[in-house]
């Protein structure tokens, strides 16, 4: 009898283990990267002028993704006093995310990545919600190789008027992408949707004139969203 409840003690124990535990198995069709590294080297280069000028202390807040964080201008006063680190580049995707790995999250040895990224659909319009998936997932595999410990964040891509005929895939990026985040106890999905929609479409009152952006309301409601998140983790 007690070797059975030992048994069945580590049976539940390796459930558990492996519940916690995400997989990093693609799900799409392979996906070859396209993009040119020349594209966002004046970024990398001004990271690297930042850095060399005040390096962040380690354990800091990273934000790492495309354009939509890259012109979070007021990202470390809008979430202060959070330690944030705001390494947004380009128009990038996440492949590029991955090609700048190092020099836009790995080298601050951060306690938290937040990642925004919406550009891989569009920039590749073959790239399916499954391929995008699979791309964060690489992403994330990567990270935790080094930084085993760290807690993830993704935002859920957002909801733009000048994409707004693609929302399906939209969502079901989004969908598989949390229910990979789910699996991972340090891992979170961050759903800004709910702040940017007015009668079931974006909120143009949001927007910049090019319908992708956001001005400074966008940004106010993305930070009463994701910002409580990471003062809690904190």
């Amino acid at each position: 009898m007690q070797k059975t409840k030992i048994a069945v003690v580590l049976l539940t124990l390796l459930a558990l283990a492996c519940h916690k535990q995400p997989s990093y198995q693609p799900i799409g069709a392979p996906y070859t990267p396209n993009y040119s590294v020349e594209n966002n080297k004046n970024d990398i280069a001004g990271f690297a002028r930042l850095d060399a000028a005040q390096m962040p202390a380690p354990g800091g807040i990273v934000l790492t993704g495309s354009s939509s964080f890259r012109l979070w201008k007021n990202a470390s006063e809008d979430m202060a006093p959070l330690p944030i680190v705001n390494r947004g580049f380009g128009g990038s995707t996440i492949p590029e995310m991955i090609h700048y790995i190092d020099e836009t999250v790995l080298k601050y040895k951060p306690e938290t990545v937040v990642t925004y990224c919406e550009n891989d659909m569009f920039v590749d319009n073959t790239k399916t919600p499954e391929q995008t998936r699979d791309s964060y997932v690489e992403f994330t595999r990567l990270v935790r190789e080094q930084l085993p410990g760290v807690q993830m964040y993704f935002v859920s891509i957002k909801p733009s008027p000048s994409r707004w005929a693609r929302r399906d895939e939209v969502i079901k990026a989004n969908q598989l992408i949390e229910n990979f985040v789910k699996k991972d106890k340090n891992h979170g999905y961050i759903d800004v949707w709910p702040v940017m929609l007015k009668n079931g479409r974006p909120d143009p009152g949001i927007f910049l004139k090019d319908s992708l952006h956001m001005n400074a309301e966008g940004y106010r409601r993305w930070t009463d969203v994701i910002k409580p998140v990471l003062s809690k983790k904190g």
